[in-house]
């Protein structure tokens, strides 16, 4: 974590060089001193290569770590409590680059080669029949049947211990492909790839005396191996592939004889097997067991048969723990094999069954699963180690939001931002890491295709909170015994999975001794109905990200945490004006409790001093609007850098607000129908933006808001926005055609009476509606009759959604002529709707190379299905 802690502390002195020079001791020239040492220390750490001993580079970056913890935290401890002296500092800033440069000395290059990495991925399903794969298994055998002459290849990509490599080796031995090739070889690769090895192994394979060919160059080895396959049907795997290099080195050698000659390549890394197969765009990306195969595979590897009686109760334990797996071979079978060692009982299953930590991780365990779920972690670049180990932050089965995780990485100074925003080059890390198959896609944006939410498997889970834990990057408290001063003691972050622990008095002491210096709290437990007594005297918190917890009354403490950067709670009441002093505030959120009976008819609106938060970048403040901003002509009352606002209601929505948002991209207005709030506000924000990314309204309280709203407002939206959703609006179908007449609009969502009526005409003469729409939602709508003509309106449409519109019969012709249609959802409507849609696609695959997808479902066939 060495790497992190000096992008933050870079991240900290950029930003003392914008302040004025009344607020920082240190001078200009030892400003530009500490950054230009900085900036050469994370060049010296980024060169550092995952082949070094790990013992040897561990320990200098705990050096390097602790050094760079401790001049930050003095710092921003002069910032919260400006008592040093000139002196005092400066003599910290010479010790300071003193240390820096002993760290900076080369460092010897010491090459760690374990003789069973080559093994230990085949070693750990030796003895494993595959289960599952079947689909995969006949994918692959046509593959290699295929009648095309050409040398071929295919990448298997996958998460450790997918079994990718059971898969190829399954089909390596198979009966069949050892008659159909001739020579076939099976060539481990792993991370540390050297060409001559490689050479000598496939040789070895082939049959040549390794010590009469050992001394021979790349090249002569390479013309061997060549010379060897001219004319043969060969089958070559490639296992285990970490660099594009190796497939771009190997193909050099490998005759096309138009023979029908086959490779496979396993990998776990996206990029990896996109670059191997780009030419052929073969790619079989394996997948997780699904509950049945999972029960199976453990069944087998516990009893070693598939026909040992197991009592049912056991057997619906058994089957739980094959679900806490997430369908995960290597996970299956090393549960599987402790299970085998101990007594078959309820109670030692049930143990298992609900034990989180049951399958522990660690980097320096040399068991498989550890040795290679580690390896995924050791491979990883250095500026995405503490993004990926800060995702264990959150619970088990925990789906995390883009959005807020994205946040969290940026305020915590774990991003870099070069020539681009902090948010885009987080994007960009998520990217990698989902390539590099540690972190797994949830969702999509229905928008862009962007990630939405994401999670990660629970074998890298654990090894983020054990590794976290020893790095002192983060501690979990799950229980009381887990806030011991052993157990917190110079932690940098505190993770509430319990919140109640937070309320016993000696947890609060023990935090306020053994972690002065934490940087965040994140509570994540469950929500709290009343109150928990929290502790909040972390004098340098950045981030406190509390909505979990319910607060009564306002904590003052908070006011006092000056470094503060993330501030999220659950609290229904007045905000103090004091919040204006958290200055570097980037991320408000403030929500209120499910159960708050609202007191008041009036609207409750922040502090005007909100608008001295200029840092602000996301603010979502449910049930709390914006005040004007006063005085009017005050130009320093303007949020610059404020891109989202959610949770507001109509009255944040006024051209004096709004112009003092100028470029705000995202806004989420409640309309609550108690507070008399209407829709002229549209014509403000119309006006005040032309680019904008994402609109979204939701009517809250009394459905009957409807029939005071439907003739009423003039619909108006910014000439170019790309998202609308809307809910509960109850705007009269005739108004659509303005939304449909929006030249850049993506994305649109009509939610549980977003419009009213009978019938959505859209008739000739309206001119081409909906140009660039790709997405349409339709979802608890009163609509019956849907018609549009083919004069082109919905043309790009590629995905449509409609769910719980039980009075809507058809979909309109004009919808199934789009030749960008790739995907109909019916969910729970009519079942002559249900019909509509096969329809479609039975119409759509009489053309050619046409590949619409339609999914129906219905709640009510499930419910049979299940009784």
């Amino acid at each position: 974590m060495a790497y992190a802690a000096v992008v933050s502390l870079k991240q900290t002195v950029e930003r003392l060089m914008l302040r004025s020079r009344s607020e920082i001791l240190l001078s200009d020239s030892e400003m530009k001193l500490i950054h230009c040492d900085l900036c050469y220390l994370q060049s010296f750490l980024k060169a550092i290569s995952p082949s070094q001993s790990r013992k040897t580079v561990h320990a200098l970056e705990t050096q390097i770590k602790d050094a760079v913890h401790t001049f930050e935290d003095l710092i921003d401890s002069h910032i919260s409590d400006p008592s040093l002296s000139v002196s005092e500092i400066s003599e910290e800033v010479l010790e300071f680059r003193q240390e820096i440069s002993s760290f900076t000395t080369p460092l010897k290059y010491e090459e760690e080669f374990d003789e069973e990495d080559q093994q230990q991925h085949i070693d750990s399903f030796a003895a494993i029949a595959i289960v599952g794969m079947v689909n995969e298994l006949i994918q692959l055998l046509g593959w290699l049947e295929w009648n095309s002459p050409s040398l071929d290849i295919i990448s298997l990509v996958g998460m450790a211990g997918i079994g990718k490599t059971t898969l190829a080796k399954q089909i390596y031995d198979d009966s069949f492909v050892a008659d159909v090739f001739g020579p076939r070889f099976f060539i481990p690769i792993g991370p540390k790839y050297q060409l001559k090895k490689i050479l000598l192994l496939a040789l070895h394979q082939a049959g040549f005396y390794t010590n009469k060919i050992h001394h021979k160059e790349d090249k002569e080895l390479a013309d061997d191996l060549c010379l060897y396959l001219k004319n043969k049907r060969f089958l070559i795997v490639l296992d285990d592939v970490w660099d594009t290099k190796v497939w771009n080195e190997l193909k050099q050698f490998l005759p096309n004889d138009k023979n029908g000659s086959r490779i496979i390549l396993t990998t776990r890394l996206v990029d990896v097997a996109l670059h191997a197969s780009s030419s052929c765009g073969n790619i079989l990306r394996i997948p997780f067991l699904d509950d049945d195969e999972s029960w199976k595979l453990l069944r087998e590897t516990i009893f070693n048969t598939e026909k040992y009686v197991l009592d049912s109760h056991l057997e619906k334990i058994g089957k739980k723990i094959a679900k806490n797996c997430e369908g995960l071979p290597l996970a299956i079978i090393t549960i599987g094999k402790l299970l085998s060692e101990t007594e078959k009982t309820v109670e030692n299953w049930t143990n298992f069954a609900e034990n989180e930590n049951s399958l522990i991780i660690r980097m320096d365990d040399n068991t498989p699963i550890s040795r290679s779920v580690s390896l995924s972690y050791k491979q990883l670049p250095q500026h995405l180690k503490a993004p990926f180990l800060y995702i264990g932050v959150f619970p088990k089965d925990y789906v995390i939001s883009i959005s807020k995780l994205i946040r969290l990485w940026v305020v915590e100074g774990l991003v870099e931002s070069g020539n681009k925003s902090f948010e885009e080059v987080a994007e960009e890390y998520l990217d990698e890491l989902v390539s590099k198959s540690v972190v797994l896609v949830q969702e999509r944006s229905s928008k862009s295709e962007k990630i939405k939410t994401c999670r990660i498997h629970f074998v890298f889970r654990n090894l983020c909170v054990n590794e976290a834990h020893s790095e002192k990057f983060f501690h979990v408290i799950r229980k009381y015994v887990d806030s011991f001063p052993e157990c917190i003691n110079g932690q940098r972050r505190l993770c509430m999975h319990n919140n109640i622990v937070l309320g016993f008095e000696q947890v609060r002491s023990w935090m306020e001794e053994s972690v002065p210096c934490a940087r965040s709290l994140l509570c994540y437990g469950p929500k709290q109905q009343y109150p928990v007594v929290s502790y909040f005297g972390f004098r340098l918190l950045k981030v406190l990200d509390a909505v979990s917890i319910r607060f009564y009354e306002f904590p003052q403490q908070v006011v006092e945490l000056v470094h503060l950067r993330y501030l999220a709670i659950t609290y229904y009441g007045e905000i103090p004006a004091s919040i204006s002093r958290l200055s570097n505030l980037e991320v408000l959120i403030i929500h209120w409790h499910h159960r708050v009976i609202k007191p008041s008819i009036f609207p409750v609106y922040l502090p005007v001093e909100i608008w001295k938060l200029h840092k602000l970048k996301h603010l979502e403040c449910m049930g709390f609007d914006l005040p004007d901003p006063s005085p009017a002509n005050d130009d320093s009352l303007i949020l610059e850098k404020l891109l989202t606002i959610s949770g507001v209601g109509a009255h944040s929505c006024t051209e004096r607000v709004l112009i003092r948002i100028p470029n705000l991209i995202k806004l989420g207005i409640r309309i609550d129908s108690t507070l008399d709030e209407n829709f002229n506000f549209l014509g403000d924000f119309a006006s005040c933006y032309y680019e904008f990314d994402s609109f979204k309204c939701i009517v809250v309280d009394d459905p009957g808001i409807r029939s005071r709203f439907v003739s009423s407002p003039v619909l108006n939206f910014p000439a170019n926005i790309r998202k609308i959703s809307l809910s509960g609006c109850g705007f009269q179908w005739r108004n659509i055609g303005v939304i449909g007449e929006l030249p850049n609009l993506e994305v649109l969502k009509l939610r549980w009476c977003a419009f009213s009526g009978a019938e959505w005409e859209i008739v000739g003469g309206e001119g081409e509606l909906f140009p660039r729409l790709k997405f349409l939602l339709m979802e608890d709508l009163d609509v019956e009759v849907w018609e549009t003509n083919s004069g082109g309106h919905f043309r790009r449409l590629s995905r449509l959604v409609i769910r719980h519109c039980y009075k809507l019969k058809e979909i309109p012709r004009g919808i199934a002529d789009s030749a960008a249609l790739e995907v109909i959802e019916v969910d729970d409507c009519n079942s002559s709707l249900a019909n509509s849609a096969r329809g479609i696609y039975m119409a759509k695959h009489d053309w050619v190379n046409d590949h619409v997808k339609i999914r129906v479902r219905s709640s009510w066939e499930d419910n049979k299905i299940k009784s």
